[in-house]
């Protein structure tokens, strides 16, 4: 009577430890007005760039992929503060009343907001990249297919 009752309890124990796990995969997702900004997801909770960063950081798995992450995040964060802050401040001096704003600091600014752009793909291939390694259980995808034009024309590029 003992063994069946301890079997039971047994059974009934790793049958709920069975259902309550989780999916601890991190997935890709648009938000946004205009669904064009890129976050990440992992147990229900959306994260931004910044914490998808920190997550990567303290996972010492992810060693690899965590320095060109740093680096595109850092790239595109300094490159759109230049472009806030330069094109902000011939915009409030001319609403301040000066006759003779500096707009040369605008056509600057624009030009730093379209330098961040790079940055801000870079980091999102990267994510990507550590995305998958992240999901696969730390090993890295076998072949990745890609659309690739070159001098030779269009075509399918594998990359190992």
């Amino acid at each position: 009577m003992k063994i069946i009752l301890l079997t039971l309890f047994a059974l009934g124990f790793f049958t709920l430890d069975v259902f309550s796990q989780t999916d601890y995969a991190i997935e890709k997702t648009k938000t946004g007005l205009f669904k064009n900004q890129t976050a990440y997801k992992k147990c229900g909770i959306t994260m931004t760039n910044a914490q998808f960063l920190d997550l990567m950081k303290e996972d010492p798995n992810m060693e690899d992929y965590l320095k060109p992450l740093a680096l595109n995040y850092m790239g595109d964060v300094l490159f759109t503060a230049a472009a806030s802050v330069l094109i902000i401040l011939p915009i409030t001096e001319q609403i301040g009343g000066s006759d003779n704003p500096n707009w040369n600091l605008a056509y600057i600014g624009a030009g730093c907001a379209l330098l961040s752009i790079p940055f801000k793909k870079g980091f999102e291939k990267n994510a990507d990249q550590a995305m998958k390694y992240y999901n696969n259980g730390y090993k890295k995808v076998a072949v990745d297919f890609r659309l690739n034009v070159n001098s030779n024309g269009l075509g399918l590029a594998m990359k190992f």
